[in-house]
């Protein structure tokens, strides 16, 4: 009897699952050459979305979300002009799950693969400091950004009881998303920590 009832919880634990979940994500990008025109800094935005998890077989477990997500970078000129480049992105990943054994509801479980997303804005925010008073604008950027993007995500997270999840995960895109001509191509990366609830 002891041995059923540790089986049934096990297979409780890599049930069907639906949930949602929200953070902050770091996100700048890895540029395709070195450009000395300014120092680069990480932007910050939150992200969030949806889940839906179908176990496979054993710890193995196949996970697909649906996403808003920032992207984007920060450059700051030594004579005080800076550009914050804006995107968000519908991005829908398909991982591959894998969790650590055991029989509790909760636990560890690391992920990875790819995912496809697609450009839902794209501003640029220009801040001047000029005698100690700030100014700037924001303008449209969709012209200047490709309208797609893909990559990797790969990461780590713990399930907590039976309804809630925390995790981190690292994703870097593959494409080149600047759309201007004899300008430095570069791709989006993000380091994202979400906290959720899961049904």
């Amino acid at each position: 009897m002891i041995f059923f009832a540790g089986a049934s919880e096990a297979m409780a634990q890599r049930r069907f699952q639906v949930g949602l979940k929200t953070g902050p994500s770091f996100t700048d990008i890895a540029q395709e050459e070195e450009d000395d025109s300014g120092t680069y800094q990480r932007r910050i935005a939150a992200a969030g979305g949806g889940f839906l998890r179908l176990p496979l077989a054993g710890l193995l477990g196949f996970q697909v979300e649906a996403l808003s997500n920032p992207k984007g970078s920060r450059r700051k000129d030594p004579d005080g002009f800076s550009q914050t480049l804006m995107l968000r992105y519908f991005e829908v990943p398909v991982l591959l799950r894998v969790d650590a054994p055991g029989a509790e509801p909760g636990g560890w479980f690391v992920f990875g693969g790819g995912y496809f997303a697609v450009r839902t804005s794209a501003k640029v925010e220009i801040s001047t400091v000029e005698n100690n008073i700030s100014g700037g604008t924001r303008v449209d950027a969709g012209d200047a950004v490709e309208r797609f993007d893909n990559g990797w995500v790969a990461g780590a997270g713990y399930d907590i009881g039976r309804y809630l999840v925390v995790e981190g995960r690292y994703a870097r895109g593959l494409t080149n998303v600047n759309r201007l001509p004899d300008a430095v191509g570069f791709s989006n990366r993000a380091l994202t920590f979400m906290v959720g609830v899961r049904y």
